[in-house]
């Protein structure tokens, strides 16, 4: 390599290339300010989302899941919860894309022994900043169908047991006491669903001597 010697070239630059070489250089010069403006108009879209969602969750939220069964009532906090958690960490990614890096002293010296030249490192930045708002775009996919899904189980799922115990009368009457929840009473005749039978058990009022309330039939 000691006998290399640099040759000129045939010929300079055309003027195509050297239209290239400008319109390179002015499309480098502006994708810092256009990736940011892309970040803000994120950034607004995420805030007003997250603004609406947890408005929805704080109003509704209890009343929707408050009728569902334990397991159901944790998977939907689960789906909800991780789907406003990914959209304010999409938001804060668009954030920091449109906000730039953290505040620090960076001199003319520093950036070139870096990146080469100011141009560079304004092609890093936009570089940087793309990557988080790709990272915003993939959060807010995730949210959406972690929040779908969520909104899909409160549609599916069962109504929780009731923890309410039923009411039992205990009618005295010249046939026996009988015992059962009242299903309906009408026509002077008074209807019991008692346990254990199918059939209900039909009393006529005129010949009922007392009621009364017990917590279960004996």
């Amino acid at each position: 390599m000691s006998g290399f010697r640099p040759r000129r070239p045939a010929s300079g630059p055309s003027a195509f290339d050297l239209a290239e070489r400008d319109a390179f250089a002015a499309l480098s010069a502006a994708s810092l300010d256009a990736v940011r403006a892309s970040a803000e108009a994120w950034r607004n879209g995420l805030s007003a989302f997250i603004a609406l969602v947890t408005t929805g969750v704080v109003i509704k939220g209890r009343d929707t899941t408050a009728a569902l069964p334990v397991g159901w009532r944790v998977a939907v906090t689960v789906l909800i919860g991780g789907g406003l958690l990914a959209a304010i960490v999409g938001l804060w990614q668009a954030l920091a894309a449109q906000a730039g890096t953290r505040p620090r002293a960076t001199t003319l010296s520093a950036v070139h022994d870096r990146y080469g030249s100011v141009a560079a490192y304004r092609v890093a930045l936009a570089h940087a900043a793309a990557a988080r708002v790709r990272r915003a775009q993939y959060l807010v996919a995730v949210a959406l169908a972690l929040l779908l899904a969520g909104i899909v189980a409160t549609w599916w799922a069962p109504a929780a047991p009731s923890k309410e115990k039923p009411t039992y009368l205990e009618i005295s009457h010249p046939g026996g006491p009988s015992c059962g929840t009242l299903s309906y009473g009408d026509g002077g005749k008074l209807r019991l669903k008692s346990p254990g039978r199918h059939e209900p058990v039909v009393v006529p009022l005129v010949e009922v001597t007392n009621i009364k309330v017990v917590k279960a039939c004996r």
